[in-house]
């Protein structure tokens, strides 16, 4: 069973890596890398045939769950041309309007719905890959950084979880492929970072004894 945290007014972190945003009734998940497997093997990288399904399965589920007017996919939502074939499948069937925002690892798939950047209520999203203009006052919503926690207890345990960071004026989102471990993040002033689990969603301070935020 999913969990899922209110971090700021309206606006949800869902542990399957999503966010909910309840006025607007909209999902937002970043850096899918749909397609990383078969990337690979096209390359000649025998990597594991596992991903896709695990994205295709829990997308479905936030649906069902969710039932949204409308989903954001923030950018990387393929790790490359090669591995198209699922999210097209997935795009062609689904009932709900997908808005494809372009990431670096998009640039050499030809969809043409795909956005620059898009604009929702109070939110400005884009993937956070290259320096633009925000309007004023918006919040901007970005991904492409695949924030992480890293705790050690310094004789040698290690834990890693993805992040969602929030300050009032920027959200960085939590990779939601399978295969992304996550950068440990460095936090700034204002910014919150949400650990998230399968299980449990908490708020850890920017600074703390036995939190690891740097990116060692």
């Amino acid at each position: 069973m999913s969990v899922r945290v209110e971090f700021a007014p309206g606006a949800w972190i869902d542990s399957r890596l999503a966010v909910w945003l309840e006025k607007l009734r909209t999902l937002v998940v970043a850096d899918l890398h749909w397609g990383y497997s078969a990337s690979h093997r096209a390359r000649g990288n025998l990597v594991p045939v596992w991903g896709d399904d695990v994205i295709e399965q829990r997308l479905r589920a936030l649906i069902a769950d969710y039932a949204p007017e409308e989903m954001i996919w923030l950018g990387d939502c393929l790790h490359a041309a090669e591995g198209r074939a699922g999210a097209e499948r997935f795009l062609q069937e689904t009932n709900v309007p997908v808005v494809v925002v372009r990431g670096n690892h998009d640039v050499r798939w030809r969809f043409d719905a795909c956005v620059e950047a898009v604009t929702r209520g109070p939110f400005f999203f884009h993937h956070g890959d290259a320096s633009v203009e925000v309007p004023e006052d918006a919040i901007e919503v970005i991904g492409h950084l695949h924030p992480a926690i890293v705790w050690r207890d310094g004789a040698g345990t290690r834990l890693k979880l993805p992040a969602l960071v929030a300050s009032a004026r920027r959200w960085v989102l939590p990779a939601f492929s399978p295969w992304a471990a996550g950068a440990a993040w460095r936090a700034s002033g204002g910014e919150t970072l949400h650990a998230i689990s399968a299980k449990r969603i908490f708020a850890v301070a920017p600074v703390s004894h036995g939190v690891d935020t740097s990116t060692r």
